[in-house]
């Protein structure tokens, strides 16, 4: 199962992260937000399902929001889990995350 699914709209980017996030996804992951840095559109990332994740996961997401922000892409968070917000809580991310606690 691919870790997140990617949305295209004519003027959005959504992309919906998957219940558990580890390391063995990290290269996946990292390949798919590759592709919606191209889209150069805003994008609206979906945490509500995040159960779990690691780590290397939580490295991809703040490394993907931060190529954004130098692109000038806009990135907001839509119903991000309590196991999310806690991560990028514990990890300190929530600034690179972009993600309001």
């Amino acid at each position: 199962m691919d870790p997140v699914h990617i949305e295209h709209t004519a003027d959005t980017t959504h992309v919906t992260l998957e219940a558990v996030l580890g390391i063995v996804d990290a290269r996946t992951l990292h390949a798919k937000l590759s592709t919606v840095l191209a889209c150069a559109t805003p994008v609206v990332l979906d945490g509500s399902r995040v159960e779990r994740l690691d780590t290397a996961a939580m490295q991809v997401l703040a490394c993907f929001c931060r190529s954004a922000r130098e692109r000038g892409l806009a990135i907001s968070w839509q119903s991000p889990s309590s196991g999310l917000q806690q991560a990028a809580q514990w990890l300190g991310l929530e600034s690179i995350l972009e993600m309001k606690s």
